[in-house]
C-alpha cells in the first residue's frame, strides 16, 4: 500500500514531465527518468527522502530534488504524504507552490 498520494496537480506535471522526456530525448530516456522518479517517491512513502522545509513560515512543506525536478510533499497526520507537485527547477517554482497551496488538499 502506498503511504503517499498525488495532488491532481501533481499527477499533471508528472504526465508533462513524461511527454516532454519522450518527446526531447526519446523512450529510453523516459524509462530511466521514470524510474527515477518512481524512487524518490516510494523513499517520500518511506520517510527516507533527503528533504528540507521549503518555507520557515510553512514548515511543513517539504522538498525533495531528482535531477532538474523540485518535488514538493505535505505529511499528513497519519504519516501518509500528500505530493502536490513536480516541478522543474526553471519554472517559477514559487509562484506554482503558492497556487496549489490555496487549493485544500483534501478534494484531490
Amino acid at each position: 500500500m502506498k503511504r503517499y498520494r498525488l495532488t491532481k496537480d501533481a499527477e499533471k506535471d508528472l504526465r508533462e514531465v513524461a511527454r516532454y522526456t519522450l518527446k526531447k530525448w526519446g523512450p529510453a530516456m523516459l524509462r530511466e527518468y521514470r524510474s527515477g522518479l518512481k524512487k524518490v517517491l516510494e523513499a517520500i512513502a518511506n520517510d527516507n527522502a533527503v528533504n528540507r522545509s521549503f518555507s520557515d513560515s510553512i514548515p511543513e512543506l517539504l522538498v525533495t530534488k531528482y535531477k532538474h525536478h523540485f518535488i514538493f510533499y505535505i505529511t499528513e497526520d497519519m504519516g501518509k504524504s500528500v505530493v502536490i507537485g513536480v516541478i522543474h527547477e526553471r519554472r517559477n517554482i514559487v509562484k506554482r507552490i503558492s497556487e496549489r497551496l490555496k487549493m485544500d488538499l483534501n478534494k484531490t
